[in-house]
């Protein structure tokens, strides 16, 4: 039982394989990324629970959110026809997040993915993304980007002001 927190995050990283391949919006891309997204869901909370979580899962786990958020970035942008404005937006994140792991790399040796709690509501909304886009549009990837823009602004802030680097840090406001 101590390997499945593991084993489901490395199940999310071999499911991105196909992700890449699937037509964005149809019923088997759903398919797969709702496993993936509940393994997300599910990885971190088993390992606390069955009192496995440790720094390498925790590393496995960040590991496998950027791999799924790139495949994400990878197949949906060029599928949902966004204007030129939101994808200079979210390439403009995509440089504030760079800029932390660069941040983090440089300040504390090691790559930082933090697990605030910014970062992880904009990975749910990101999450929901695909579902709500269909319904909502622009509105929705206008959302996500705001909120995703604010988690990674304050986890660059953290990256560079903390003399000791915390994965597990709740946020600027929580310390």
């Amino acid at each position: 039982m101590k390997y499945l927190p593991n084993a489901l995050t490395l199940q999310r990283i071999v499911l991105c394989v196909p992700l890449l391949f699937l037509r964005p919006f149809s019923v088997w891309f759903f398919v797969l990324y709702t496993i993936c997204g509940i393994s997300d869901m599910l990885d971190g909370y088993l390992a606390r629970r069955l009192g496995c979580a440790g720094p390498a899962g925790a590393r496995l786990d960040s590991a496998a959110d950027f791999t799924f958020a790139a495949v994400l970035l990878f197949r949906l942008v060029p599928a949902m026809n966004l204007p030129v404005w939101l994808f200079w937006w979210i390439a403009g994140i995509a440089l504030i997040k760079f800029s932390s792991l660069a941040a983090g790399y440089v300040r504390h040796k090691q790559a930082a993915f933090l697990h605030t709690y910014a970062n992880k509501a904009a990975g749910l909304l990101l999450f929901c993304l695909p579902y709500g886009f269909p319904l909502w549009g622009l509105l929705a990837g206008a959302a996500v980007c705001l909120f995703a823009t604010l988690a990674a602004v304050e986890e660059l802030i953290l990256c560079l002001t903390s003399p000791v680097l915390n994965q597990d840090v709740k946020g600027l406001f929580f310390r």
